[in-house]
């Protein structure tokens, strides 16, 4: 048998959960991101890796069960294989740690990743939301991750975006601030174990119907405003 070209992320540190906060520029068509994500160091070393591609990563700093933090020493991409390593001083030892990235990216218009689509409104204007399609291995193009179906972590997604848009994505809203400058903050229950190509999200123009299954679920149909109701024969 040939063999095998699969590139696979290293087994000596997996993720728990990801705290991710993403807020998406609809006008030039980037987003600016922050994530936290509990690991589990399963051997020691000084070095992490992750898959990361199409993303700039502005800051990262490891802070291990006993409180110090670490920034990397460098940062190393390799745009083949997707991934982006982070080479620490100090050996990691066994044991939990948070590690936290700021970053930067595109919406792109590849229809993968974190993306921007757009459509014609009601009144004839061609408007635009941000959208995600990760299946199989497309989140590495929003956030840093281990982006890898068999690696599973809960997920707790914040969005800033501007307030008279709507953010949907895979758990109910747990709750919502608004900030200055004319945007929103919107935080999601966290998610059960699963992986990253499961996560989704969209920003837009967004109105919904729905209806009350007979065991309470609340089922929703989504679509752009003014053409819900095109859903009502699916609800």
């Amino acid at each position: 048998m040939p063999e095998s070209k699969r590139v696979t992320l290293p087994t000596n540190v997996k993720p728990l959960r990801y705290r991710l906060t993403l807020e998406p520029d609809l006008d030039d068509f980037t987003f600016k991101g922050a994530e936290s994500i509990e690991v589990e160091i399963v051997d020691a070393t000084r070095e992490i890796t992750l898959n990361c591609v199409e993303i700039e990563v502005r800051s990262c700093k490891l802070t291990g069960a006993s409180g110090e933090g670490q920034s990397p020493l460098g940062t190393h991409f390799d745009e083949s294989r997707e991934t982006v390593m982070f080479q620490f001083d100090s050996e990691i030892p066994p044991g939990k740690a948070r590690l936290e990235i700021e970053f930067t990216g595109e919406l792109n218009d590849k229809l993968r990743g974190f993306y921007r689509s757009h459509y014609t409104d009601t009144d004839g204007a061609q408007r635009f939301m941000a959208t995600t399609q990760f299946e199989a291995t497309d989140a590495r193009r929003a956030f840093p991750c281990w982006d890898e179906p068999a690696i599973k972590a809960t997920f707790q997604l914040t969005l800033v975006f501007p307030s008279e848009l709507v953010a949907i994505s895979n758990m109910p809203v747990s709750g919502e601030i608004e900030q200055s400058s004319g945007l929103k903050q919107v935080s999601f229950e966290d998610t059960p174990l699963m992986s990253t190509y499961l996560l989704a999200f969209v920003i837009g123009d967004l109105a919904a119907i729905e209806q009350e299954a007979e065991d309470g679920t609340i089922i929703r149909v989504w679509a752009t405003r003014g053409k819900e109701e095109q859903g009502r024969f699916a609800l």
